[in-house]
């Protein structure tokens, strides 16, 4: 689903009485029929299945129907239960639930509310079960306040199952006031409630109202735990992530992979290779193994540390890489410098079948600026659009702005910026100053400045830039002036600042500063 155009739910919709056809369950010591679908095990045994349901007269049984329905969804074989479904002579809600299930599990959200609104067609009344797989299966607003109203129409709004899932979809789609406001509503919360809430806070970047509602949560499970250290994590918060990862242990609460992955990411953040290689041993002493999300995550680490062996190490010990396996490779290897090695694994990875995405591009094109290869970075930045479909964003023109500038080809550049479509943001202008420095083209450099002065008029550095410019022509009225538009805006530059990883601690330095504990 793209847009509200999909099956459109609305809540005067005429719903159908609760739906009580065939369906009870058979004594299970004395029904054949159930041991032989209980012990089906291969495809091949389904149409034989089916036909005996047909013989026996117990087709329209849906307890039975259910049982087969699962066994084809079980193979995948999604196309054939649909089938089924549409010569059931009247399925009741478990039936068309298992089909939703399916659907919404295999990630096939738009014929998901196709099938909810056949299900409401077709005389069902869904229950307080339906909804949490129909919930799933939307990804925009309209229809997601749609399915609310029917909740609300159906007299399930104290349903706890049924507020979840309300909760956990204002949550996903970012609409916290929505969530909260479900929340504050409901007669009954458990952990699954204050989880979803959580996340929501985290995801939106609310990082004290996530940490306020995970204080006030009675209980707290595995998953609880995760949420909140990801919500840290992957919002600057790399020290509090860790320090709560040190306090999930400390209460004997199983480390998830949510948790691992993203106390991983914070050492990457913080340059804690210690501290990430101490994880890395807790995952080998444990017995967890290395799959795609934690191996991809320590891989990163690694790289982001500078221990570009370790992080080769893990990626070639991975059974299964995703394309994000191979983007952070790419990354932490453009990052460190070993361009030729970075632009060697792209062509592996195309070359073994792996679609690139937006963050290789990305990626692709940080190594070609790094390594000054600007004919790849032009190839790879249109090839790439073109062939893959990959939408350009503000980070990829604001590589090929840097990659173009530092080579002093500021024409194109600037061209480049004016052919946009979208508005280039203070990063893109930033990057052309910049080259404009180094290759002394003050025209351009100011009108770098005029731009940046609009976008990020609190940025110090950008003043001192063109300062320093207008300083090695000798054209001291305009340093004045400069200088003068910095008093006159309070704009003050920021210290430079490096941190260094000793004992498992992250130690910062700022520029000049002789006074850090420890310092003789």
């Amino acid at each position: 689903m793209g847009s509200c155009g999909t099956p459109h739910l609305t809540a005067s919709q005429a719903l159908p009485p609760p739906s009580r056809h065939l369906g009870f369950p058979p004594n299970p010591t004395k029904s054949p029929t159930l041991s032989l679908l209980n012990s089906a095990t291969l495809p091949s045994h389904l149409p034989q299945l089916h036909a005996r349901l047909i013989k026996t007269n117990t087709f329209h049984n849906n307890f039975y129907l259910s049982k087969l329905l699962s066994l084809y969804i079980h193979h995948n074989l999604l196309d054939d239960a649909l089938l089924l479904l549409h010569r059931a002579k009247k399925p009741n809600t478990l039936v068309w639930n298992t089909l939703l299930k399916a659907y919404s599990d295999h990630g096939l959200f738009s014929d998901s509310l196709l099938l909810f609104r056949l299900m409401l067609q077709s005389g069902v009344r869904p229950d307080c079960y339906t909804f949490p797989f129909l919930l799933k299966a939307c990804e925009v607003i309209c229809v997601g306040s749609s399915i609310h109203a029917l909740v609300l129409k159906l007299g399930l709004e104290a349903n706890l199952h049924a507020e979840n899932s309300l909760l956990g979809f204002y949550s996903r789609c970012c609409c916290v006031d929505d969530a909260q406001k479900v929340f504050d509503e409901m007669a009954e919360r458990d952990v699954v409630s204050y989880t979803a809430l959580v996340s929501g806070y985290a995801k939106v970047g609310d990082v004290k109202s996530a940490m306020e509602v995970f204080d006030l949560m009675p209980e707290r499970d595995v998953v609880s735990w995760g949420a909140m250290i990801s919500g840290l994590a992957q919002n600057s918060f790399p020290e509090e992530a860790l320090c709560l990862f040190q306090e999930m242990q400390a209460v004997g609460v199983p480390i998830s992979e949510v948790a691992l992955v993203s106390s991983i990411s914070a050492c990457a953040s913080l340059g804690l290779r210690s501290l990430g290689l101490w994880l890395h041993a807790f995952m080998i002493r444990r017995g967890i193994a290395i799959g795609v999300f934690t191996g991809t995550a320590l891989a990163d680490m690694y790289g982001k540390c500078g221990d570009l062996g370790c992080a080769s190490q893990v990626f070639q010990s991975m059974n299964e890489k995703s394309v994000a396996t191979w983007n952070s490779m790419i990354g932490v290897l453009a990052m460190n410098g070993s361009v030729a090695k970075a632009l060697a694994f792209i062509e592996e990875m195309v070359g073994r079948g792996i679609e690139p995405n937006s963050v290789t591009l990305s990626n692709v094109l940080s190594a070609c600026r790094h390594g000054g290869h600007v004919n790849e970075g032009r190839h790879y930045f249109e090839k790439w659009s073109r062939e893959y479909g990959i939408l350009l964003n503000l980070d990829h023109y604001g590589c090929m702005v840097d990659l173009l500038g530092r080579a002093g080809c500021l024409d194109e550049a600037y061209r480049m910026i004016q052919s946009m479509p979208m508005e280039p943001n203070e990063v893109i202008w930033g990057a052309l100053l910049g080259a404009c420095k180094i290759h002394g083209n003050l025209i351009l450099a100011e009108e770098a400045l005029k731009r940046l002065v609009e976008l990020d008029p609190a940025n110090g550095g950008n003043y001192v830039l063109l300062s320093n410019m207008y300083a090695e022509l000798g054209r001291w009225k305009d340093v004045e002036r400069v200088r003068a538009m910095m008093r006159d805006g309070a704009v003050v530059k920021t210290r430079g600042c490096s941190s260094i990883d000793l004992d498992s601690v992250a130690h910062e330095f700022s520029a000049g500063d002789e006074s850090y504990p420890g310092v003789l």
